[in-house]
């Protein structure tokens, strides 16, 4: 089943064989700067933290937590969700004896996932919940100057991350063509906060709690700033109004397999020369998986078919987006585990 959204879904008329050659020849010649820009060296890994609270919110049962960074970041003024670069200290090796698991990659993201929503917003998503903590506010500053300091702060209050209640839920690695790129995990929890959050005033100076709806109507109406990565989740989320139902459901089919499998997405530039499009003042799209435009990022090979539309079409400088989805996500869609991805993530 197609996810169902407010955007637009069409599917455009077959190629012709004369366009189909086209597409191969261009095809031909993106393959290796996209293979090569997927696992370049200069890619820092990263990881994000979509925490969702029961909180009737009109047709939701819950809010997302947002905050506005600061001037300087490298997303002036967006509204995102908490997360950061992953640390050395985050090191799923070093945590064993307090998580008792196996280290994995995974389980590094999940620790810096957990270790930025603290730094950022004050939420400590920890077995037992850290209410009896009276100086949180000292250690939150302490993790913000020394990421070695969240360690030590778990093993001096007994405490032990929750990294259980982390659904992977995206994977998104910056275009090519931009100065700063992060491979970033995205994952996705339901949880009911045992503190008022607070942003940090440093990194992020604002804190807002949305329902995906009320996220994507401020947007429409300027009053926050999203760039696609952020968008695409909400508007994924938009048709779960049942936190019960969010971790299983969310995603599924735009930035997850039916399996629940996450696909790695590098968006990838092209001009719009539709001008159905172009004359509503769309001049460029992010081709994403499953789209006949958008190249895996193994063997650079046409992950859609002529017509297969997957893709958000951008207008301005990252003013206005619009979906255009006739597919789902390749089944086969290279996974973030992927030997290939591995070295960018690592």
């Amino acid at each position: 089943m197609l996810l169902s959204t407010t955007a637009l879904l069409r599917r455009s008329r077959p190629l012709s064989a004369h366009t189909s050659l086209s597409l191969s020849q261009r095809f031909s010649s993106r393959t290796m700067d996209i293979v090569a820009s997927a696992t370049a060296k200069e890619i820092r890994p990263s990881a994000t933290l979509i925490v969702a609270a029961p909180n009737n919110a009109n047709d939701y049962n819950y809010k997302v937590l947002m905050m506005k960074r600061n001037a300087k970041s490298s997303f002036i003024h967006a509204h995102v969700f908490p997360g950061g670069v992953v640390d050395k200290h985050d090191d799923a090796s070093l945590w064993q004896p307090l998580l008792k698991q196996q280290p994995t990659p995974e389980l590094t993201n999940k620790i810096c996932a957990i270790r930025e929503t603290f730094e950022e917003s004050g939420l400590l998503l920890t077995y037992p919940p850290a209410t009896s903590i009276q100086d949180k506010h000292v250690w939150r500053e302490r993790v913000h100057n020394d990421a070695s300091q969240f360690k030590v702060l778990c093993e001096t209050h007994g405490l032990v991350p929750a990294v259980d209640r982390l659904t992977p839920f995206a994977n998104w690695i910056t275009p090519g063509a931009e100065k700063r790129r992060y491979n970033t995990h995205f994952f996705l929890t339901v949880w009911t906060p045992d503190s008022v959050a607070q942003a940090d005033g440093t990194e992020t100076v604002q804190l807002d709690w949305f329902s995906p709806k009320e996220a994507l109507e401020q947007w429409r109406q300027r009053g926050i700033v999203l760039f696609p990565p952020q968008w695409y989740s909400l508007e994924s989320m938009v048709p779960i109004q049942d936190h019960v139902n969010l971790t299983a459901h969310a995603g599924i089919g735009a930035l997850r397999t039916s399996n629940g499998n996450v696909s790695t997405v590098m968006p990838q530039h092209n001009p719009v020369n539709d001008p159905t499009w172009s004359d509503r003042g769309y001049h460029t799209f992010l081709a994403y998986p499953g789209d006949e435009y958008y190249l895996d990022l193994v063997h650079g090979q046409p992950t859609g078919r002529p017509g297969d539309r997957h893709r958000i079409y951008i207008r301005g400088r990252m003013e206005d987006f619009e979906l255009e989805k006739n597919v789902n996500v390749p089944e086969q869609s290279t996974p973030s585990s992927s030997s290939t991805i591995k070295k960018a993530s690592l």
